[in-house]
């Protein structure tokens, strides 16, 4: 009794009770029904016991190791003596003309999130296309919902992306970045002052950020100095590595030529922190000899 009552609970849903279970060699099918004795009318709200008919319901549940989970489920049509009409009982877990169960649908999710493509969830899940798309709309639809209520953030980064080539002109998109986060925050399209004042001024708390990471752009300064008054800003390390790294680059070819597999090169370019004890020491000795690269590279 103990290990029926333990497999109802991690198979089933909360309240239905597992009346058999038929293991197949691809799919699992629970048979089970609700173990409440009345239900209430949704229309009327008066609880009832008087059971018209029944009928059995099919629905997909998320799978288990590899197997597709179906439960089906004895569902009973209760009559209402106020309404004098029949209907029929809800199942906690699976919402009204579905045919999956909400565990079904957040593990589909969690498989748009983290593999590769969309094409594999199909193949993974056996479930249609029109399944795969309408669960993760949904579920974007509610996160979207919850990001227009999320004010602006402590720390944010601001970068560009080219994304396309029209009419001979390059067009960008502007990144926001939460650090606090570690998420995207806002997509703008272009890098304009005026476009993106226009496209972010909707979000509350910009008074809240402090710090804005960005690179050594004047447009991007401008526009962070006006939008973010309170904020403090910090050009982005990568970008300032790119103005070193090609000046240590020019002098290194000087002396050792435009070869792209010289260990010399390697090591300049890397982080210094990082090197073993040996790769320190050679480069240290290498730079010796060469007081302007050497003063570049610190």
């Amino acid at each position: 009794m103990l290990q029926e009552s333990n497999l109802t609970r991690f198979i089933a849903l909360p309240e239905l009770k597992l009346t058999h279970f038929i293991k197949e060699p691809t799919k699992n099918l629970c048979v089970t029904e609700k173990a409440s004795k009345l239900e209430v009318c949704p229309k009327c709200a008066t609880p009832s016991s008087v059971i018209y008919d029944h009928r059995y319901v099919k629905v997909h549940d998320a799978p288990f190791r590899g197997n597709d989970v179906w439960i089906k489920i004895k569902k009973r049509r209760f009559y209402c003596k106020l309404c004098k009409k029949p209907f029929t009982e809800p199942v906690s877990g699976v919402r009204k003309g579905k045919r999956t169960t909400e565990r079904f649908r957040r593990s589909l999710l969690w498989a748009c999130e983290n593999f590769s493509d969309l094409e594999k969830v199909k193949k993974a899940y056996r479930c249609s296309n029109w399944l795969v798309y309408q669960t993760l709309y949904e579920h974007l639809e509610i996160n979207l919902k919850r990001h227009l209520n999320y004010p602006w953030p402590r720390t944010i980064g601001i970068d560009e992306h080219f994304f396309s080539r029209k009419n001979g002109y390059r067009e960008f998109a502007t990144v926001v970045v939460d650090y606090n986060n570690k998420r995207v925050r806002e997509l703008a399209h272009g890098r304009n002052k005026f476009d993106l004042e226009r496209q972010l001024k909707h979000i509350p708390g910009r008074e809240n950020v402090k710090q804005v990471v960005l690179d050594l752009s004047d447009t991007y300064k401008s526009f962070a100095k006006e939008f973010f008054p309170n904020s403090k800003l910090i050009a982005d390390k990568f970008h300032v590595l790119r103005l070193l790294n090609p000046a240590i680059n020019r002098y290194r070819k000087e002396i050792t030529g435009d070869v792209r597999t010289n260990p010399i090169r390697k090591l300049l370019l890397r982080n210094g922190n990082k090197l073993e004890y040996f790769e320190q020491k050679a480069l240290h000795k290498w730079l010796d000899q060469y007081p302007a690269l050497k003063e570049i590279y610190y």
